[in-house]
């Protein structure tokens, strides 16, 4: 009898020795896989979600999704979101809500102009490389404060409560878009939003090498945008080449 108790256990051992390995087996190739083991999609999949959100928003018809119960306890154990969004810390440009998103959906910076600093590499490199996160967009907004604030410092036009702040850092970052605008360009401060945005982009391949490479192998999508505040659509979405 106690060989045949032995003999049991070694076999529920053996089982369990192969269901281990069946599991890990499972993760490693889901972790190979990049986003594969977050969401499940790809990046062009990950910027369909995004478009038809918004595309609900800006027709005013939001559904509001995950913001249930169940779904923040759910996310207690973990989230894996599908995309990350930079986006300007104006009150009027919430990701969640023009993208129509819940909880857990969406991985979102703001900071003021979108612009990309190392701490905002860093926070992108942590969703592409722990949350495997497959799309970075960065999105600018029509009537840009921190833009407009460029463009008269461009010009000089600064204004004396700036002096002493950080907020000429901010300016900083943005002031290669704005030098970068035609001077043919009937609205300096729009021309100025959207190549700010695509000058984001584009930085975070010169910044990130996990970024650059992810992208060159199309585990990772990245794009610019613009927000419009009057009709609350996204447009001129443009890829990001590495």
């Amino acid at each position: 009898m106690g060989d045949l108790n032995r003999t049991q256990l070694a076999l529920e051992w053996t089982k369990r020795d192969v269901m281990f390995g069946v599991v890990t087996l499972i993760a490693t190739r889901a972790l190979a896989q990049g986003h594969t083991e977050a969401s499940g999609l790809s990046p062009q999949a990950a910027l369909r979600l995004l478009r038809t959100g918004n595309a609900r928003y800006a027709a005013g018809k939001s559904e509001h999704p995950d913001l249930s119960v169940a779904r923040r306890r759910d996310l207690a154990g973990g989230q894996k979101p599908f995309a990350t969004i930079v986006a300007c810390a104006d009150s009027r440009v919430g990701p969640e809500l023009i993208f129509d998103q819940g909880l857990g959906d969406l991985f979102v910076i703001r900071v003021a102009g979108n612009v990309v600093d190392d701490l905002v590499v860093g926070s992108i490199e942590y969703s592409v490389i722990h949350l495997g996160v497959p799309l970075v967009m960065v999105l600018g907004h029509e009537h840009c404060g921190a833009v407009a604030a460029t463009v008269d410092a461009a010009a000089g036009k600064t204004n004396p409560e700036d002096r002493d702040t950080q907020i000429g850092a901010l300016a900083g970052l943005i002031m290669p878009a704005v030098k970068a605008v035609p001077a043919s360009a009937p609205d300096k401060v729009e021309a100025a939003v959207l190549l700010n945005a695509r000058h984001a982009a584009s930085e975070l391949f010169s910044k990130s090498r996990t970024i650059r490479e992810r992208a060159r192998t199309g585990r990772v999508q990245v794009v610019s945008a613009r927000y419009g505040l009057d009709d609350g659509k996204v447009s001129d979405i443009n890829t990001a080449q590495p």
